[in-house]
């Protein structure tokens, strides 16, 4: 449950400090003035772009990277896993399908 949350939320704050930095640049800062007159819109849509971005790039190059890269970069140097069908113990889904099926009844 971890893994997926650190894999979200390391990429975001690293492409977020990416932002902010590429933000103090002075050579960048002519182009601050146009942002800002795009509207309120414009900072959350290029921050969405970098983290995006960020996010792709080391994701490709994470099979290339050594675990402790990989962590400080994405979070964890797992992949996430998630439950299916396939993989959810028989038991519980059964009991998955009763709570998502109605059950038919006799005067059907």
């Amino acid at each position: 449950m971890l893994t997926p949350i650190l894999r979200t939320i390391v990429p975001a704050l690293w492409g977020s400090f990416i932002g902010w930095a590429l933000a103090l640049l002075p050579i960048l800062e002519p182009l601050r003035g146009q942002l800002l007159a795009y509207g309120d819109l414009a900072v959350p849509v290029i921050s969405a772009v970098i983290i995006g971005a960020w996010y792709a790039l080391w994701k490709w190059l994470e099979p290339k990277l050594p675990g402790w890269l990989t962590r400080i970069l994405l979070g964890s140097a797992k992949t996430p896993t998630y439950l299916t069908a396939d993989t959810i113990p028989g038991e519980v889904l059964e009991d998955w399908h009763e709570v998502t099926r109605p059950r038919h009844t006799a005067e059907e």
